[in-house]
């Protein structure tokens, strides 16, 4: 008797064994998810974290994001009525501007008119 529960305990955790997934790599490295994307732009449509924070705690549900194609260090954000400039933005940060010139611009006006610059600002928006 006690032999044969001996076998079966071995043979349930045995095929427990067999059944389980093998650890995750803790040393994955990768950059990306399955999608292709940067960890921080995978949902659809959302702003990129290092630009939402300049929101404050609350980012809208439809944010305008005005960008100077010279310039990657700064960026215009519209801010309830309001356009603000946030200058000497962090590098994580430039690097998402960087990205968003490939976006294409608004096809119409903003709901707020831009402010008067010398700059070809490029209107974009997410949500």
């Amino acid at each position: 008797m006690r032999t044969i529960s001996t076998l079966l305990v071995l043979a349930v955790a045995l095929t427990g064994a067999a059944h389980a997934k093998p650890p995750a790599d803790k040393h994955d490295t990768s950059s990306t998810h399955a999608s292709g994307t940067p960890p921080g732009l995978a949902k659809k449509d959302g702003v990129p974290p290092g630009l939402a924070k300049h929101f404050g705690k609350t980012v809208p549900e439809r944010v305008y994001i005005a960008i100077d194609p010279r310039h990657d260090d700064r960026a215009w954000f519209l801010i309830g009525d309001r356009w603000v400039m946030h200058t000497h933005l962090e590098p994580s940060a430039r690097a998402e501007v960087r990205g968003l010139f490939s976006h294409p611009p608004l096809p119409g006006p903003p709901p707020i008119p831009l402010p008067r610059l010398d700059a070809p600002l490029r209107v974009l928006r997410f949500g």
